[in-house]
């Protein structure tokens, strides 16, 4: 059999995934010890002369010796009849390399090749993680096309075979905008609640007190239920729900749908909080640690800040409203309360 010619044919992808796995399988045998030696660096050096690769050769090399999971690290396989040469396998790196690219390097050796088609198969029980820090929000796309803008101190967790199982898990606060789906239905859990829909935009937070979860609708038509009870409701658009797993009995209330979204087009907006709940959504916000310091009286404050308006502005406006001094420090505020 011509080596040279399958390595040829490996080079310019002529090769189909059964003879390419036939190559493998000789790089791994005993045979391709006496062949992998000075014809194979000549066809590799020719092939770098010849400057038919443009490449950084240091950034191969960096990623061929990285410590991380995410790189297939090639590794010394041990014959207990006869060592093998230890710079075969960093040779088979090499030239799996040159041939298919750095994000096919697992075909560097059989066992993690097989251990990838393993994974694949396990693909419909893989989640997918979506996470903000504290003063991040982020614009989600998910597999179907349905949106979900995710808020701050937020996460979502969803399968990867999403496109037939649309269920997703939501700690902190999210907008959906689903597509419609008549035959995979939309279901979304956050602090035992799941809310169901086939095609509606609608708002979820469970920043609430006393673990309740706050359900808003805007368009279309959502079920709301209970983990582990059967108490069920729908809302339609401009109704809202503040609810939890626990309760005995379900309501629902007319709201300002808009209003409760337009932390989605970045505005800001407190309508009759304490300082405790300012403080808190502002934590969030701007991604700070705030510590009150005094007597907290029982006020109330509302207010409406854009997208562009700073924290020191926020807490400008709001200490003259809640009769408080601040000291702003980094990351680090303290509220000072008269």
């Amino acid at each position: 059999m011509d080596h040279n010619k399958r390595i040829k044919d490996f080079f310019e992808g002529k090769l189909t995934q059964e003879e390419a796995q036939e190559l493998l399988d000789f790089l791994e045998s005993q045979e391709a010890e006496d062949f992998l030696s000075a014809e194979l660096i000549q066809l590799w050096s020719s092939k770098l002369k010849a400057e038919e690769y443009n490449w950084d050769n240091k950034a191969l090399w960096k990623k061929l010796n990285h410590n991380k999971s995410n790189y297939a690290r090639p590794y010394l396989h041990r014959d207990n009849k006869r060592q093998k040469s230890a710079w075969i396998p960093w040779l088979r790196a090499a030239v799996v390399f040159l041939a298919i690219g750095s994000s096919t390097l697992f075909f560097v050796n059989r066992e993690k090749y097989r251990a990838t088609q393993d994974q694949e198969q396990l693909l419909d029980t893989k989640m997918i993680t979506k996470y903000n820090p504290a003063g991040q929000k982020t614009k989600i796309v998910l597999p179907d096309g349905s949106t979900v803008y995710l808020n701050s101190e937020s996460k979502i967790v969803y399968p990867a075979n999403f496109q037939m199982d649309r269920s997703i898990s939501l700690e902190g606060e999210g907008f959906f905008e689903v597509v419609k789906d008549a035959e995979h239905p939309f279901a979304v859990e956050a602090g035992g609640i799941v809310t169901t829909a086939l095609g509606t935009s609608f708002n979820i937070s469970t920043f609430e007190r006393d673990g309740k979860v706050a359900v808003t609708l805007l368009t279309g038509m959502v079920e709301l239920k209970q983990l582990d009870k059967g108490n069920v409701i729908e809302l339609s658009p401009g109704e809202g729900s503040l609810l939890s797993r626990n309760d005995s009995q379900l309501g629902k209330n007319p709201v300002n749908a808009e209003d409760v979204t337009l932390w989605t087009k970045g505005v800001l907006k407190f309508n009759n909080s304490t300082l405790e709940q300012l403080t808190a959504r502002l934590e969030r916000w701007y991604g700070v640690e705030i510590t009150l310091q005094g007597n907290e009286k029982r006020q109330l404050a509302s207010g409406t800040f854009d997208s562009d308006e700073s924290l020191e502005n926020v807490l400008m406006v709001l200490s003259e409203s809640l009769d408080f001094s601040y000291e702003l420090n980094n990351k680090k505020v303290l509220v000072k309360l008269n």
